[in-house]
Formats: structure tokens, C-alpha cells, sequence
């Protein structure tokens, strides 16, 4: 598993049932103080959002400040869909292409998420569902529906060249954008991710609301995450 996973899961020794698998990282000393700075915003006033409407509230000046998926809710909410548009949008949102880091030493981050082709095992058709797949991601065809909904590309040779063209046009920010990939970082791939993230996302709501200091809610919440990935 690539490296990216790393702050969130480790490989460790010792599994009862696989000998090497996936352990919780995510309440480790980095860890840690990413929480406390959650608890320090808290802390100076700023209270937790008990609704999310993808952007809406920002581009309805309820927030000055806002971390958002810009190129596809707030985007959407815009209704970017040409040359035109896109620049007044950026006229009247700003974009600042890095979360708050105390200094330069430290590298800023960002989340990428999406969506996967598979083709199940239990299919008939295997060699004609890959032929399938294989046709949606050529950047002729991947490219412009990527640009219709403002996803960014992945592919090298949709995102940079001519193809890239077709980006400028509707999408806001596209060269910024673009050009945070390379710290993205992506959710693990593993069945039991959609626990552990549950189990993340309670800690996070016990520190917004007061309930528990940020390393006593990781390390609750790192224990069950153990517990689902069979340790």
C-alpha cells in the first residue's frame, strides 16, 4: 500500500490471522497535535458546523473563510459552466491552495477523493466489461466528462497538454488545482475503511463538542479500529 496511507494505517507483525496486516497510525504523535489544532479553533470560538450544505453557506457569505471541495461543490453551486462565468467566479471567491501550516518547514496536504472502475469477481463478462473500462479512460472520452463536472484529472496526458485546454475553460483555479495532487492524499483501500473513518469521525465530534482531549479520542477510537481490522 502506497505511502500516502501511512498517517492513517501502518503495516505491523504479529496479526492473529494474516501474520502481517493494517494497524491504526492515525493517534500517533502527529496525530495528535492535527487534533489539538482542531480543539485550539474550537477553543477560539469557532463552533462546529452541525449542517453542511457543499458550499452553499460560504457563497452566501455566512463564512469568510471556508474549507471546501472547490472545483465540484462550490463550483457547482456557481453554476461555472463557461469562460465567462469562471472568471467572475474567481473575481468574487478567492483560493488559497494550502491548509494553514505553522511554517514553511512543514508541507501542506490535501484529500483526494473520486470514484473506481471494478469489475466484480463474480462477473461473466470479464473480458468485455475490461474492454469496456478500458475505452471510458481514454483521455478522448474520459476528458471531456471529466471537464463537464469539474473532477480533476489523474491521467498525465488529460492534465497537462492540450486536454488541459479544455479545463481552463469552466473550471476556476484549474493550474492551482492541479497542481496540489502531488501532496493529495487518498483514503485507504481496504474493506475496513469505511469503520475506521466512522470511527475518526466520533473522535473528531467528542473533541468539537468538549466530551474528550484529542489523544484520549484518537487512541478510543484507534481501539476500535484494531478491533475491526481483526487485531
Amino acid at each position: 500500500m502506497p505511502k500516502k496511507f501511512r498517517q492513517i494505517i501502518k503495516e505491523k507483525t504479529g496479526h492473529p490471522t494474516k501474520g502481517t496486516y493494517w494497524f491504526p497510525d492515525y493517534n500517533s504523535s502527529a496525530g495528535v497535535k492535527a487534533m489539538e489544532f482542531i480543539k485550539a479553533q474550537v477553543d477560539a470560538g469557532i463552533k462546529p458546523q452541525k449542517q453542511h450544505f457543499w458550499g452553499k453557506e460560504f457563497l452566501d457569505k455566512k463564512f469568510a473563510v471556508m474549507i471546501e471541495a472547490l472545483q465540484h461543490h462550490v463550483r457547482d453551486d456557481y453554476n461555472v459552466t463557461t469562460p465567462e462565468t469562471r472568471m467572475e467566479f474567481e473575481q468574487k471567491v478567492g483560493f488559497i491552495p494550502m491548509f494553514p501550516v505553522p511554517n514553511l518547514n512543514h508541507q501542506t496536504s490535501t484529500l483526494m477523493g473520486g470514484w473506481e472502475f471494478s469489475i466484480p469477481k463474480t462477473s461473466l463478462n470479464k473480458d468485455l466489461a475490461w474492454e469496456l473500462l478500458a475505452i471510458m479512460v481514454e483521455p478522448k472520452i474520459l476528458a471531456p466528462f471529466l471537464a463537464a463536472h469539474s473532477n480533476l484529472p489523474t491521467q498525465i496526458p488529460i492534465g497537462q497538454g492540450p486536454f488541459a485546454a479544455i479545463f481552463n475553460q469552466t473550471t476556476p483555479y484549474y493550474n492551482e488545482l492541479v497542481s496540489m495532487l502531488k501532496t493529495a492524499n487518498y483514503r485507504p483501500s481496504i474493506p475496513e475503511y469505511p469503520q475506521i473513518a466512522e470511527n475518526i469521525h466520533q473522535a473528531l465530534n467528542e473533541v468539537f463538542y468538549g466530551i474528550k482531549e484529542p489523544k484520549q479520542a484518537l487512541d478510543d477510537a484507534a481501539a476500535k479500529s484494531a478491533k475491526a481490522l481483526g487485531w
